[in-house]
């Protein structure tokens, strides 16, 4: 496989590799979609407390979090290959192991060290991604690879009532046996990681220290942490409070409007992609964070439920757009063999996901709710601001690129 310059052939098809990639993803999510909602009601059934319940929900983010910079360093030992698979692997077997536990906390030691498993391949899955997709395909490899995760987060809650009727441990299971073929569909046709590319990799002397003094870079991260703030953490929490509380529909209402959102992300995915690597990383973090930001305000402004799924759907096609500009910038930026920068853009996310929710809820109790949405907006915006300033035309950096050819990890020339 060989890296492409900016002249050259827009037609070239995207590796194996993404393909392989996208699909595992799907594995992963829709496995994940059928377990997610059953997980506080399975905790329920040991007789806890609610706060006890969302100690369960937030230990793998938690732990994800703080296992991020071990998973890093693992990656350089092993090879990105081998690690996402043991992260695959440890995923499903933790995950077995919450369907089978007789106690809460059981159930709270199996999840925190799935936040671990998820830490291993988070990490290494973005480096095989962005080893695979040269310079000018990297927009449509991460719409591609992101479009597995978001359709398998769609497919997952439709199946997951006729899962979960049939057991409250079947979930558990469905996800650890979707996870189980994940890891299979990597050992089977993904390459290795030779040694020497292993050496290579432990070799490496760019740190956190240098990655952050490019600004692409500072983009990148701040950029990921106002998404993980705004769209994973405030807008999970503050979409079904409105509509329940305020709105005073069922949350049937809410399972609808997140779908409908959903499928307008998937639907934008391929256009983001192509944006990305037509029109530029900076234009399109510039449109997707400007959307965002905007959104967020509509918000916090509306009171239909129309406008309301509406202003989603805007919302998540600015969503669509600034995720496969900043992972492509990202890849542009920093090298694989620099995991400490792949664990940094990872972690921004994670914090943000776990301080927006917290923010948000004590902003609401002293507070409004429309002050609740603009903390995130401004963040973005601050992104946003970020990439204003980067370069307009992105040229990857001389001996930061590597590819994924037969024999796994190369660099590239």
């Amino acid at each position: 496989m060989r890296l492409l310059d900016r002249g050259s052939n827009p037609r070239e098809s995207l590796p194996r590799e993404v393909w392989i990639l996208a699909t595992v993803g799907f594995l992963i999510a829709i496995g994940f979609g059928v377990m997610s909602p059953v997980l506080p009601v399975y905790a329920r059934t040991f007789g806890v407390s609610s706060f006890l319940i969302g100690l369960v929900v937030s230990s793998l983010s938690v732990l994800r979090l703080t296992t991020m910079p071990v998973s890093s360093l693992l990656m350089r030992v092993i090879g990105p290959r081998e690690l996402a698979i043991a992260g695959n692997a440890l995923i499903a077997v933790t995950t077995f192991m919450i369907g089978i536990a007789r106690s809460y906390w059981g159930i709270l030691l199996w999840r925190g060290l799935s936040g671990f498993g998820s830490a291993l391949y988070g990490v290494s899955s973005m480096a095989l991604l962005f080893a695979a997709a040269p310079p000018t395909l990297r927009g449509r490899a991460n719409a591609i690879a992101g479009g597995g995760f978001v359709l398998g987060g769609m497919a997952g809650p439709a199946i997951g009532g006729l899962i979960a009727s049939i057991s409250i441990h079947a979930p558990f299971f469905f996800y650890s046996a979707t996870l189980a073929a994940a890891a299979i569909v990597m050992v089977v046709l993904l390459p290795r990681t030779p040694v020497r590319q292993r050496q290579q990799l432990r070799d490496t002397t760019i740190g956190l220290v240098d990655l952050v003094k490019d600004r692409r870079f500072r983009a990148a991260i701040v950029v990921n942490f106002g998404t993980g703030w705004q769209s994973n953490g405030v807008r999970a929490m503050l979409i079904p409070l409105f509509i329940v509380e305020t709105l005073h529909k069922s949350m049937t209402w809410t399972g609808v409007a997140f779908a409908i959102a959903a499928v307008a992300q998937a639907c934008c995915l391929p256009l983001s992609g192509w944006g990305t690597d037509r029109l530029g990383r900076r234009f399109m973090l510039l449109a997707g964070g400007s959307v965002t930001a905007m959104m967020s305000i509509g918000f916090a402004l509306t009171h239909s439920y129309l406008v309301l799924v509406l202003l989603m759907c805007v919302y998540s096609v600015g969503v669509s757009a600034t995720g496969s500009s900043a992972q492509a910038l990202l890849a542009d930026t920093v090298p694989i063999s620099a995991a400490s920068g792949l664990a940094a853009y990872q972690m921004a996310g994670d914090i943000g996901t776990i301080c927006g929710p917290l923010v948000a809820g004590a902003t609401i109790d002293v507070a409004s709710l429309p002050w609740a949405w603009t903390f995130g907006a401004v963040i973005i915006l601050v992104g946003v601001g970020l990439a204003w300033v980067t370069p307009r035309t992105v040229q990857p950096q001389v001996g930061h690129t590597t590819s994924l050819g037969p024999g796994g990890l190369a660099p590239a020339r």
